[in-house]
């Protein structure tokens, strides 16, 4: 059967400590680098069952406009974590910020927003 199935990219300016703050706060772990000497490009992290990917937004792409590195944010990105206070307080040592403390949510979710090293907004629930 062919696969299907659907994965965001992450255009970031410098791939490693965006990597290392998904590996440190989410226990993600490299799937995919390229080239497969030197420093990555692109390179896609395993989470649990699902795909990752950041790439190195600095020059153009195929379709020759440069992407644009987080800079704020367009896409939330939803990640259902095992510990939400353990993955909260990891991320200001592992470049990131905490932009919204864990909170309880009226539709019965523990939730907390936190920013990788880059920008990408991340939606962290408590997985019950």
């Amino acid at each position: 059967m062919a696969r299907l199935e659907l994965f965001p990219i992450i255009n970031v300016t410098a791939i490693e400590p965006v990597r290392r703050f998904y590996e440190t706060v989410f226990g993600a772990g490299v799937d995919y680098a390229f080239p497969d000497d030197g420093d990555p490009v692109y390179l896609t992290l395993r989470i649990g069952s699902s795909t990752l990917a950041l790439g190195l937004g600095t020059t153009p792409a195929m379709y020759r406009d440069t992407p644009l590195p987080a800079t704020g944010h367009a896409v939330d990105i939803c990640v259902y974590v095992p510990d939400l206070e353990t993955a909260v307080a990891a991320a200001p040592a592992a470049g990131g910020a905490v932009a919204v403390s864990p909170a309880d949510t009226p539709w019965g979710e523990r939730v907390a927003y936190l920013r990788d090293p880059q920008g990408t907004m991340l939606l962290v629930i408590q997985n019950s």
